[in-house]
């Protein structure tokens, strides 16, 4: 009993899998299902492909030890070219990566993300690595071993001869470890990261001992030669020489004395530092012997001046600050402002219009003659003058007066141009602005300026009150307003803003037209009165009796008085129209003089439009509608009987509305074609029958008025007056977004081909943005950060053509700015001795000779002249990188030569030591 007891206890059952074989097994799976075993030799590598080819990744999870993992595979996406090729390279003995590593046109390739890294250190295309997930490390030596070890029995039992690493310590240092097998060999991929740097690793004479001394061990094989590539990097952050930053835009043209006037109808444009943050530097020395080059601590032959190929690598600001996109940054800002202009200004910026506070305007100075009058001198005198106190000066704000209205300043630089040409501009057809340079453009601008520099929220409130003092002004004076495009307010390719100027100037118009006709009509009726006077006082005085008596005499001259009535004689004449009579009496018909169509602002129609939508659809609302819409058909009516005595509404109808005339077949009795009205006439009580019987003879000079100019001139200013300050912003927000993607789109600029495209999509937003009445802010801020994107490329680009090519516009040059502005290592043509590379040097100088200068102040300048010139040259190289390659048999001298490697970071913090070493696993 106890001996069935023992045996049961000491019983193990040796067929259960244990976690490690499940997770060695699991690591088989994957590489089979990624069909890594027996991969083919490709064709050789070629200059650039690390970098120019694409990468593919796979990935994989799985659980050892409670521990997740994530098992990624990289390969190098390269076409192959010739199989024959590859064929002949599958004879050798050597495996994929031993290849790689002694291929040199790779070297030194910045590779950096999603352990890319791993290239660079061994110079592989293809591998596999094992990750900790979770941001996990693994950092026991104990569990570093079994894991690599797990790899590395997966991987054989595989047969799959692509490296396989494991990233160990913690994720920041990226520490590979790993190893490949196969055909006979095995490559041991080690790496070393130490914080401090040991004294004899930081030259390439200790590297080369170390290096040596590696695959020297237990061989006993002489080394003959050692294959060194060697970079250098240099960093430039200061650029302290302005010669070569860029020129920054006049940040103080309107606080100085003098105020450049020049500069009021441009909008700033470039960044306000510098935005290029890094210039890094590569000089390289590519495959060189070891008997041919010396680098120690007391000598070096690797000076920057004499190695064979430079490359350089910008990086830029982040979110570098530009000037234009701040000034529409801060102006956007401003439309969400509630605040009154007496809240801003006080209580002498509320508008009580009369007579005497206009004489004290500002703007009398621009508008009124330089020869003043006596009455404007008394009432000068008489009234006490009121400012407005704000943040910009009067010795700035009269040049910004006096850019915005030229027409008061004699001898003005800044004229208005013909604006109609602007407005039908193909380029910018469907932004509804106004047109460039004109009043609208300039007041935007000036705005943002204003803004900007002088003052914010109030120095706009400023610049807004003077505007509309000097707006009220002009209507008082009957001046119109110049910049301002003709007609009636253009409410379909115009913002609001231009619109009501338009308005005002229509009333400008119609107000001098009026009191002139008014004038020329009295002097004519007084004329007409005295002559038909005269004519009747003579006719009386020639007749006699016996012709008095006479039944001819007597039989036409009721009809002569008749025809000479004042409230039956004809009035308000155009023309005669060319081939129709009055159906009733045979007399001409003439054109009347009617009153010009009612000018509206789009606001106003949308009023008008929301009122009739508001009325309903019964009978009443209809005959409401029917009554507000038929004030101008009244007027007209009322014009043509004023034109044709006699007529009737049929006359009315084939002059005003022919298609409600229907002709018919026959001639009336004064040689004209009969017809009849259109059934819609016909019906009972329709408006225009109702309107034809209540319209009366009035000419349209003695009409009441259709557009009442002094209504709708104080509706136009009551507008501008009572706005808020973000509201001003918003209105002037469109077209100074206008005149900003009009600044970026003048910017030319060969290495960006792609910015018309990019200005091109801004334009469909704006156009998108500016159709509404009423602002859409958010599309504005999208607008904004597109234009702040371009803006810091175009800033870039200048920025790095000034520092690199001075006036050099060759195409060689634009396609090395190109590539440089796509974040891309770029070699410099001819290295130091180009022209690039001698302006490279220059800044190199110059930025040491300053940081020399900081550090030796107290020395003499005879001191600083004898220090050696090389020195001030170049800095300390930021990085200095080293690939050491060997062929020696390993590990013994019967083995067959191997392939060995070793790559070295060393910068001043820190040395890497990343080494490919093979061994013959054969003949050991």
């Amino acid at each position: 009993m106890n001996h069935v007891e023992i045996e049961d206890f000491y019983h193990h059952d040796f067929t259960t899998v244990s976690e490690w074989e499940v997770f060695i097994a699991r690591l088989e799976e994957i590489m089979h299902e990624w069909r890594l075993p027996h991969t083919k030799v490709a064709s050789p590598l070629k200059p650039g492909d690390f970098v120019n080819c694409q990468w593919h990744e796979a990935s994989e999870k799985l659980n050892f030890a409670d521990v997740e993992f994530l098992l990624k595979h990289y390969k190098l996406e390269k076409e192959e070219e010739e199989e024959d090729a590859a064929k002949e390279e599958s004879e050798e003995e050597w495996i994929q990566c031993q290849k790689d590593a002694l291929d040199v046109s790779n070297d030194f390739v910045k590779l950096n993300d999603n352990c890319l890294e791993i290239a660079r250190y061994y110079g592989v295309r293809e591998f596999l690595v094992l990750i900790p997930a979770r941001k996990g490390s693994l950092t026991d030596e104990t569990r570093i071993k079994i894991v690599l070890s797990s790899l590395t029995i997966a991987t054989n039992n595989a047969n799959c001869y692509v490296p396989a690493l494991v990233q160990v310590q913690e994720p920041w240092q990226k520490m590979y470890l790993g190893c490949c097998a196969g055909k006979g060999t095995c490559a041991n991929l080690d790496m070393v990261h130490l914080k401090k740097v040991p004294p004899h690793c930081r030259y390439l004479t200790g590297l080369l001992a170390l290096f040596k001394q590696k695959i020297g061990e237990g061989c006993g094989v002489k080394i003959d030669s050692v294959m060194v590539s060697v970079r250098f990097s240099y960093l430039l952050k200061d650029w302290t020489n302005s010669t070569w930053t860029q020129e920054p835009p006049d940040f103080d043209f309107m606080q100085g004395e003098t105020l450049g006037v020049a500069e009021l109808g441009k909008l700033p444009f470039g960044a306000t530092f510098d935005p290029v943050g890094e210039l890094h530097l590569f000089v390289t020395w590519p495959q060189m012997s070891d008997n041919v080059v010396v680098d120690s601590e007391g000598y070096s032959d690797l000076e920057p001046q004499l190695a064979p190929e430079w490359s350089v690598q910008v990086k830029m600001v982040a979110l570098p600050a530009c000037l234009l996109s701040e000034y529409m940054t801060d102006f956007l800002y401003l439309c969400n402002n509630q605040k009154t202009m007496v809240e801003l200004l006080g209580e002498s910026a509320s508008y009580i219009h009369d007579d005497e506070q206009m004489l004290s305007s500002a703007f009398n100075v621009l508008t009124e003659s330089r020869i003043p009058t006596l009455s404007t001198v008394v009432g000068r005198s008489s009234v006490k003058k009121k400012n407005i106190e704000g943040p910009i000066s009067e010795e700035i704000l009269l040049p910004i007066l006096y850019f915005l209205f030229p027409d008061a300043d004699e001898n003005s630089k800044f004229p208005y141009n013909d604006i109609t040409a602007g407005v039908e501009d193909d380029q910018w057809k469907g932004v509804k602005t106004c047109a460039m340079d004109s009043l609208v453009w300039r007041l935007s601008i000036v705005a943002a300026h204003c803004t900007h520099n002088l003052g914010g929220a109030t120095a706009l409130a400023q610049l807004w009150h003077e505007f509309v003092q000097e707006i009220r002004f002009r209507w008082e004076r009957s001046i119109l307003i110049p910049g301002v495009g003709p007609g009636f307010p253009d409410s379909v390719r115009t913002c609001l803003l231009h619109q009501k100027l338009q308005m005002m100037n229509c009333c400008v118009t119609r107000k001098k037209a009026r009191e002139e006709n008014a004038h020329r009509s009295q002097s004519t009726e007084m004329d007409d009165v005295e002559e038909t006077e005269s004519e009747e006082d003579e006719e009386f005085f020639e007749c006699t009796s016996e012709e008095l008596a006479s039944e001819e005499v007597s039989s036409t001259k009721p009809q002569l008085k008749a025809k000479h009535l004042l409230w039956n004689k004809p009035a308000g004449r155009l023309a005669k129209h060319p081939s129709l009579r009055l159906i009733q009496t045979g007399d001409p018909l003439y054109l009347p003089i009617t009153q010009d169509p009612v000018p509206k602002t789009e606001d106003q129609l949308e009023e008008d439009a929301q009122v009739m939508m508001q009325l309903g659809t019964d009978k009443y609302a209809s005959e409401m509608r029917a009554r507000m819409m038929s004030a101008s058909l009244l007027s007209d009516m009322e014009s043509f009987k004023a034109a044709n005595p006699g007529a009737v509404l049929e006359d009315f109808i084939r002059w005003y509305s022919p298609r409600d005339w229907i002709d018919e077949e026959g001639i009336d009795e004064w040689g004209q074609g009969k017809g009849h009205l259109s059934p819609r006439m016909m019906i009972p009580d329709n408006p225009w029958s109702t309107t034809w019987a209540s319209a009366q003879p009035v000419p349209a000079h003695r009409q009441k008025r259709l557009f009442d100019d002094t209504r709708e001139a104080e509706k136009a200013l009551h507008y501008l007056c009572s706005k808020r300050i973000g509201q001003v912003a918003q209105l002037l927000l469109p077209t100074l977004m206008h005149a900003a993607l009009y600044t970026l789109t003048s910017q030319k600029q060969e290495a960006l081909p792609s910015l018309p495209d990019v200005a091109q999509s801004i334009l469909n937003k704006l156009q998108y943005a500016t159709k509404p009445i009423h602002q859409k802010l958010q599309v504005y801020e999208d607008i904004t950060r597109d234009v702040e994107s371009v803006e810091a490329l175009v800033a870039q680009v200048n920025s790095l053509q000034h520092k690199l090519g001075g006036n050099n516009d060759s195409k060689e040059f634009t396609s090395f700015l190109i590539q440089l502005m796509r974040g891309k290592e770029v070699s410099v043509p001819g290295a130091s001795r180009g022209d690039i590379g001698a302006r490279i040097t220059t800044m190199f100088r110059d930025a040491q000779k300053a940081a020399h200068m900081m550090t030796s102040v107290s020395n003499t300048h005879k001191d600083t002249s004898a220090e050696d010139s090389r020195y001030r040259m170049f800095p300390e190289p930021s990085c200095k990188e080293f690939i050491l390659r060997a062929i020696m048999p390993r590990p013994s001298p019967a083995s067959t030569p191997q392939p060995q490697r070793l790559y070295v970071c060393l910068k001043r913090d820190h040395i890497r030591l990343a080494g490919f070493f093979s061994e013959d696993t054969t003949f050991l």
